[in-house]
């Protein structure tokens, strides 16, 4: 599991800077990933893979930046409105979402 320090470090930010709503992004990111098939399917006592737990440390940070931006404008510039990313398909792959298999010989 991931913890709120992780993703403020991620973030850059420094430990224990940011508001506690962000237990609450952190709280919400480890119940989903909890439930990802990568992680329900094995035993309770494993501990999470550090590509699921990268993975799980970058949606935190999404969601993190998506509390400013709720119809997902981040910032209104001269060449037009920058928008978060609906899809990080780096993202996907380290928590295999979207239909993402690994590649396989045989």
């Amino acid at each position: 599991m991931i913890t709120a320090d992780d993703v403020t470090l991620w973030l850059g930010l420094k430990p224990g800077s940011v508001d506690t709503q962000l237990g609450v992004v952190v709280d919400t990111v480890n119940a989903y990933v909890a439930g990802l098939p990568i992680i329900a399917n094995a035993p309770a006592e494993t501990a999470w893979p550090d590509d699921v737990t990268l993975g799980a440390t970058m949606l935190a940070a999404r969601y993190w930046r998506r509390r400013n931006s709720p119809s997902g404008v981040e910032a209104i510039t001269e060449a037009g409105a920058q928008y978060v990313a609906r899809h990080d398909p780096d993202m996907s792959r380290l928590l295999r979402l979207d239909g993402f298999t690994r590649p396989a010989v045989g």
